[in-house]
């Protein structure tokens, strides 16, 4: 009986342990980076073009749900090691590795990224949240299901989806920007500013659009909704 105890010690020590919140991240520096290319399975994104921060990249995983507060002490491994982040010349490509279908809990991929102004942004997920702020010359994102928000400008957005939420708050506008969004559900709100000349198009199977502006043939911002169905607010 004395020896089944101090068998069972270790493990129950495992057991009490603290739940691991999150792993240490990966850094790179991003300097002369003027675009970034994110493939792969889900993560949660975060991309500025702030000039006042140093301009670098980090990953970094988060084990959720219930098996999440002791898995991460027993077992090293996790989806963040498993990504691979790299430059290529002006290039940074991160690819994110999908969780073992072994693994008792989900883990969340959390990438944060500060790059130059009016650089590009190409993102192509399962699944995807992303928030950007800041200046970028254009923005593509594909996903199944993506919930995408910007805060700032882009001259040319081309967003894609079967279930996608866009948030997209323009801080000044140049009368060269471009928007394109399409999927199966789509619920949009574009944001430009008040007495903003703008043309758009919905096309859907069932559609709510309201909007404040004025459709005015051939000006930009020009906006084109595809969708099944389709709700767009626009201001």
């Amino acid at each position: 009986m004395k020896s089944a105890i101090l068998v069972l010690l270790p493990f129950a020590a495992v057991a009490l342990a603290p739940p691991v919140a999150g792993d240490a991240a990966k850094t790179l520096d991003l300097a002369g980076v003027t675009a970034i290319i994110i493939t792969g399975e889900a993560s949660s994104v975060k991309l500025t073009t702030s000039g006042a921060e140093p301009y670098q990249a980090t990953i970094g995983s988060r084990r959720e749900g219930w098996f999440a507060s002791w898995y991460s002490s027993w077992f090293a491994n996790d989806c963040r090691t498993a990504s691979d982040m790299k430059r290529e010349a002006s290039t940074l490509r991160i690819n994110v590795a999908p969780s073992s279908w072994l693994d008792p809990s989900d883990c969340r991929v959390e990438i944060n990224a500060n790059i130059a102004p009016e650089s590009s942004a190409s993102i192509e997920q399962a699944a995807l949240l992303a928030s950007m702020t800041g200046n970028f010359s254009s923005i593509a994102i594909t996903g199944k299901a993506a919930d995408v928000s910007l805060e700032g400008h882009a001259s040319r957005i081309d967003l894609k989806g079967e279930a996608l939420r866009a948030n997209l708050a323009y801080g000044s506008v140049r009368k060269d920007e471009t928007v394109a969004i399409a999927g199966k559900a789509l619920d949009a709100t574009l944001t430009f500013g008040r007495q903003v000349q703008i043309s758009y198009s919905v096309t859907a199977s069932a559609s709510f659009v309201d909007s404040s502006l004025a459709n005015t043939a051939g000006a930009k911002p020009s906006i084109v909704i595809k969708g099944d169905f389709v709700r767009a607010t626009i201001r």
